[in-house]
């Protein structure tokens, strides 16, 4: 071996260690990086040449520029973050609901339908008095005001949730798009030995960003991108470097279709039960219907009973047959449609039992009972209206409660895998700033290798001179 090849040597490690310290640099600078991996220079011994004979060194090189990855932990982040993202969002819309039923404060329907028949309760004991009469007709008025606003709530959630499905599926295709772009960035660039290690990062995090919002299921190819699926259903929703794209058939306008075309697919309706979307929906069509449901038949249990013992009454005129609600049909938009009758007033108030003693309290003392009486459907059996109401609100307590917990697990789990990940993926400014310094050191050894080489060169030349 030459002069000339030790300074060979020298030169590539000064190109050699230059790039550990430029890539020791690029982890220091992305420390903070939301999603990025750590890399690392990967060294071997250069091809040796032959001389006289045998074989000698030519130095270091790169072998690759590595990322600290692990498949595993990026599947399981994005399967916890899909079960958080659809927990998230269902227990966040249970907290604005709850206070609708919120009985702490005495002013909810449970506190309204006690009122109301109190008021007839005391109406029993003066049945001609106005004034008692006039009670009466306010504590209704209360009450039917309760229903209204708890159904509107209710359904103004419903159709929020439906509203919200179009910058959800408009966030999840721009997410989709990109992942497909990255996607095709990485191939031409690694077909070329280029490094495309901080896109994979990019695209990783919108991989985990995508899972808060649907399930999906993911592959990575030997090309270098990733395939990402549906989990609820299987349907490609990225291939190589083209995406899919969903849609709403918003023909009921009411209540938005999901529907998905995959990369070179026809376009089908899809029915999302997991992540963000999944929850939307859930909450949509499932649960807050549920408890429209409940709402609408103690509504209209109520105006059924106390419109059949009202209309069995007399009034201080004698007359009868006289609802005290509007009557409802079915039950579905009960709590909606409840409302006093238009022809009552406090003269027509039915207290009494007989046409001939209008001063009779039989028939409000009937009415007033129907409080403790057992006339609410609750499956197989039946309920009073208050033990139906506080039945109900418990279990929407008990929602509340039990999403709050499910989604503290959720986190306290994401928040282990993300400590895993951040301990084998994510920057140690210690660890980095030994390598720089060993880098530093290696690249003045190599310096110091060429000028030694420089003197020897010098001394052979001073002895030709």
């Amino acid at each position: 071996m030459g002069l000339s090849a030790a300074m060979e040597i020298g030169k590539n490690g000064l190109t050699i260690y230059r790039v550990a310290q430029e890539v020791t640099g690029e982890n220091i600078a992305n420390v903070n990086t939301p999603g990025y991996s750590r890399q690392k220079v990967v060294l071997e011994t250069a091809p040796p040449t032959t001389h006289n004979g045998f074989p000698m060194g030519t130095g270091v090189r790169i072998a690759a520029v590595e990322r600290y990855y692990d498949g595993l932990l990026q599947q399981q982040l994005v399967n916890a973050q899909t079960t958080q993202g659809f927990d998230t969002t269902k227990s966040q819309v249970l907290q604005q609901l709850e206070p609708s039923f919120n009985e702490v404060t005495n002013d909810g329907i449970g506190a309204a339908i006690s009122n109301y028949f109190s008021a007839w309760q005391d109406l029993t004991l003066n049945p001609g008095g106005s004034a008692e009469r006039q009670v009466v007709l306010t504590r209704a008025q209360i009450l039917t005001d309760n229903f209204h606003s708890v159904s509107k709530t209710l359904n103004d959630s419903i159709a929020v949730q439906n509203a919200s499905l179009v910058p959800l599926t408009d966030s999840i295709n721009n997410t989709l798009a990109n992942i497909a772009q990255l996607n095709g960035q990485i191939k031409t660039t690694e077909l070329v030995n280029g490094n495309a290690n901080e896109s994979r990062d990019q695209r990783d995090q919108l991989i985990r960003d995508l899972s808060q919002k649907i399930g999906i299921t993911f592959t990575e190819n030997s090309d270098g991108s990733t395939d990402v699926r549906y989990a609820d259903g299987g349907a490609a929703l990225v291939t190589g470097s083209a995406a899919g794209v969903f849609s709403l058939d918003k023909t009921n306008p009411d209540s938005f279709v999901v529907q998905l075309t995959p990369p070179g697919g026809a376009l089908g309706v899809v029915a999302p039960a997991t992540g963000e979307l999944g929850a939307t929906l859930a909450l949509r069509d499932t649960i807050i219907p549920g408890y429209l449901t409940q709402i609408d038949t103690l509504a209209n249990a109520v105006v059924t009973s106390v419109n059949a013992q009202h209309s069995a009454g007399f009034s201080p005129t004698g007359g009868t047959g006289q609802n005290f609600f509007t009557p409802l049909g079915a039950v579905a938009g009960s709590a909606a449609a409840f409302s006093i009758d238009g022809g009552l007033t406090i003269s027509t108030l039915a207290a009494s039992g007989s046409a001939v003693l209008p001063g009779d309290n039989s028939n409000a003392l009937s009415i007033s009972q129907l409080v403790n009486a057992k006339t609410v459907p609750t499956g197989a059996t039946l309920a009073t209206f208050s033990s139906f109401y506080s039945s109900f609100v418990s279990t929407v307590g008990l929602d509340v409660m039990s999403s709050k917990t499910t989604v503290a697990q959720d986190e306290a789990f994401t928040k282990q895998l993300s400590t895993l990940r951040e301990s084998k993926s994510g920057v140690s400014l210690d660890e980095e700033l030994t390598n720089l310094i060993k880098y530093q050191r290696s690249y003045q050894a190599s310096a110091k290798l060429i000028t030694t080489a420089t003197e020897m060169l010098d001394v052979v030349m001073g002895m030709i001179r």
